[in-house]
């Protein structure tokens, strides 16, 4: 019996560590998707103000 419950005992602690780090690692993911996502949004709005900011200062 004492076997039986060692190794229900590692399966066990083998789903658990599987299932937090792929959850941690979808929301790692996920953080970078974001960061990615808003670091271009401001890269792109901080381009088009500049681009229009350039031509009224040249008409």
């Amino acid at each position: 019996m004492h076997n039986f419950m060692a190794i229900l005992s590692q399966l066990f602690w083998g789903v658990t560590i599987g299932a937090l780090t792929t959850a941690f690692e979808t929301l790692a993911k996920g953080a970078v998707m974001i960061g990615g996502l808003g670091g271009a949004s401001w890269y792109g709005l901080k381009w088009r103000k500049s681009r229009r900011e350039k031509e009224k200062s040249g008409d």
